[in-house]
């Protein structure tokens, strides 16, 4: 399969090596001029990249290494988006036009980033209809080593995920259960945006610890340190809402806890806590500032999201809502009300209207 990665950061690098070692044929696109600007020139310059843990280890052959959409877009069968979600419009804005009818495109993070690429495919004058698709989240835990080098520490055991529309999913299932495992799909792309686990994990592990998070005396691991009881409590408060807009949404009840087991372990009987402790104990430390994308983006993309459908459905979301403004007191050059991934953003017309055109 020929295979375009968008984005240079540790998700993007992980499925690269991957890829790479599996015999695929994979080019490397970086739209940004941004962060991790060393680790793509180290990728250029050599035009292989390094894989460590436990997927495998070597040096392997990239195809392509470009700043050029139109370089490593044409021809590609599978596009893989590893921008984080606030940069999903400026991505759509550089790639659309080139999108065609036989290609899949997968957004992960989503968040509904894939109404957006099809929106800008249209604006610019591209009716291709290619697979848009959206997972809960990246198919492995990595880490960037040295420049050109990728650490893959965990992976997913299976991989829920929605395409636009629902009804070409089993497309998506006979196209990468191959490559990454048992791909599990839902109803539609908001239930899998509320699922995504950032949404709830990353933003109140953070805000509820700012202190520890920011510490000099303190190695914090938001996993490790940042949940206990109380702040697991207002996790899974949080969770409840989540729940409510999902139930609004004709989407069923899955609380975080069960979406958890079924991406991370062969058993999903474990304790959901237990699960989330042993998780956690092999998770790396960090973060180590509030200003982190844990924060710019899981609170705009995801509670955003969420205050914004619990409004169109009817579902008060008090907790959702005052995490949004602790993160704006926190960070206030950040207005993360403003910066919203809202229905209204998304979509042009009714929210059913939209769930309809999710679910033909």
């Amino acid at each position: 399969m020929k295979v375009t990665i968008i984005g240079s950061g540790h998700g993007g690098c992980a499925m690269a090596a991957v890829l790479t070692m599996r015999g695929h044929e994979v080019s490397i696109l970086k739209l940004s001029d941004t962060i991790h600007q060393e680790n793509f020139q180290k990728l250029r310059s050599r035009k292989t990249i390094h894989l460590t843990g436990i997927e495998g280890s070597g040096e392997f052959p990239l195809r392509c290494v470009s700043h050029d959409p139109k370089e490593v877009i044409p021809g590609a069968d599978l596009l893989l988006v590893y921008y984080v979600a606030n940069y999903h419009p400026m991505v759509a804005k550089k790639c659309a036009k080139y999108f065609t009818d036989e290609q899949m495109i997968v957004l992960n993070p989503g968040y509904c980033g894939s109404l957006l690429f099809l929106r800008e495919m249209r604006a610019q004058g591209n009716h291709a209809s290619p697979l848009l698709s959206e997972f809960e989240t990246l198919p492995y835990s990595s880490r960037l080593g040295s420049n050109g080098s990728v650490d893959i520490v965990s992976r997913n055991i299976r991989h829920p995920f929605a395409t636009f529309p629902a009804s070409r999913s089993s497309e998506l299932v006979d196209r990468l259960e191959p490559i990454l495992g048992e791909c599990v799909p839902r109803r539609h792309l908001l239930e899998v945006s509320l699922h995504n686990p950032n949404l709830v994990i990353h933003t109140v592990g953070v805000l509820l610890n700012a202190a520890m998070v920011e510490s000099e005396r303190w190695r914090f691991s938001m996993y490790r340190d940042g949940f206990p009881p109380p702040v697991w409590n207002v996790a899974m408060k949080l969770d409840e809402e989540k729940m409510d807009v999902l139930e609004k949404l004709g989407a069923p009840r899955i609380p975080y806890v069960d979406e958890f087991r079924l991406r991370t372990f062969e058993d999903t009987s474990i304790d959901g806590f237990l699960g989330f402790q042993h998780y956690a104990s092999e998770a790396p430390d960090g973060p180590f500032v509030v200003e982190h994308r844990y924060i710019t983006e899981d609170v705009p993309m995801g509670l955003g999201l969420l205050h914004s459908l619990g409004r169109a459905t009817g579902v008060a979301t008090p907790l959702c809502d005052s995490l949004i403004h602790l993160a704006s007191a926190l960070l206030p050059r950040h207005d993360f009300w403003s910066e919203a991934r809202t229905l209204e953003a998304i979509w042009d017309s009714t929210l059913q209207d939209l769930l309809d055109a999710l679910t033909a």
